[in-house]
């Protein structure tokens, strides 16, 4: 019975002496091996001669022998044709009653198996790699945008002590001063002004960029401590265009509207706004801002009069990189200031879209509304 199971078995199956002469082969190890019939492979020298490196098959014959059993036993095998393929062999080994020895041992062709299992290790080592690569970017990244924020930061602080001088020598504190001077002084005002702008877009790009959650906040008057510092840095270019600024449409009364937010962070997002309302709007243009309180959230809004964004334009206005092009001039704008101030309303709880109108163009935001201790 047992010698039919081993002749009709699937899997390749051989018995060898303990000299390594084969003594018995089943047909699914003819048909591997690549031998016409079963009366070839017995009349090979040895067993030993069906492994590539003969080495491997001293060592296999020395791990049988000393430990009775070998499972899985990888090494390459040779067919009649010399073709290679990588074998698996589990054998065990048997004592005969007149002492001598021999093993029986079970195939299984691998190489289909290894050629996958590589294929997999290089897959796994290129994973690996770019996720290495990916790691040191987002590092490189993260020391930058730290260093930018630190650099701003410590920017901003002298500039604004070097404004606050400057406006008491515009007041007059330390005595009166000739028209050319005061102009002068003037001058370097909004040129400080425009400087302390650029630091604070500066560490709120970074931060959006960084993508960290807001956490340290404070209750600030979004008019008093936002808008109207805004508008005063833009005050001689609002003049120079002859600009209206009409805050009828819904006002935002000083000391009314306490929003829990950082205005360092929300100061741009008025900056931009405005910016793009006097580039888009145009010399004569009005301005109009205001808000309405919905119970719990604002909304707030910029508006400039003028054409209206060209509605092939507007599915892109807060991506990254996009450019409008009105229709008479190209100008340069709306490539990474609008795509990063909705990031920081969005960190803020809020979020803003565009709403054109028949006469202008229209940016709202909603902020959340928090209760002042």
């Amino acid at each position: 019975m047992y010698k039919r199971f081993f002749d009709t078995a699937g899997d390749p199956r051989l018995v060898s002496n303990g000299c390594g002469k084969m003594l018995e082969v089943n047909q699914a190890g003819v048909e591997l091996f690549g031998y016409g019939c079963k009366q070839e492979l017995l009349d090979l020298e040895s067993v030993g001669t069906l492994f590539c490196d003969p080495n491997v098959g001293s060592e296999f014959q020395r791990r049988l022998e000393a430990e009775g059993f070998v499972k899985e036993f990888e090494a390459e095998l040779r067919k009649k044709d010399g073709t290679v393929f990588i074998a698996a062999i589990t054998a065990t080994l048997a004592f005969e009653e007149n002492g001598s020895i021999s093993w029986e041992g079970v195939l299984r062709d691998i190489t289909r198996f290894k050629e996958l299992q590589g294929a997999y290790l290089e897959v796994e080592k290129k994973n690996r790699e770019l996720s290495e690569s990916e790691r040191s970017i987002r590092d490189l990244n993260r020391h930058v945008l730290d260093m930018l924020m630190i650099m701003s930061h410590d920017i901003r602080g002298p500039l604004v002590s070097i404004a606050a001088t400057l406006k008491l020598l515009l007041r007059g504190s330390f005595g009166r001063m000739d028209e050319s001077v005061w102009n002068t002084v003037s001058d370097l005002m909004g040129r400080v002004r425009n400087l302390i702008s650029i630091a604070e877009e500066c560490l709120g790009s970074a931060h959006s960029i960084e993508g960290e959650p807001v956490n340290k906040r404070q209750f600030i008057d979004l008019r008093q401590d936002i808008i109207d510092p805004v508008l005063d840095e833009m005050s001689n270019e609002i003049e120079e265009l002859g600009i209206a600024i009409d805050n009828r449409l819904g006002a935002i009364p000083g000391g009314t509207i306490p929003i829990l937010s950082e205005m360092l962070w929300l100061k741009p997002v008025f900056r931009n706004l405005f910016k793009n309302a006097i580039k888009y709007g145009g010399k004569g243009c009005t301005i109009a801002f205001g808000f309405e309180d919905h119970g719990s959230f604002y909304r707030l809004n910029v508006y400039n009069s003028g054409r209206p964004i060209p509605e092939e334009y507007r599915d892109r206005l807060f991506t990254k990189f996009s450019h409008i092009d009105d229709g008479a001039e190209k100008k340069d704008g709306f490539g990474m200031g609008l795509y990063l101030i909705r990031e920081i309303v969005r960190k803020h709880e809020g979020d803003m879209w565009y709403e054109p109108g028949e006469n202008g163009s229209d940016f709202v935001f909603i902020l959340p509304k928090h209760t002042v201790p």
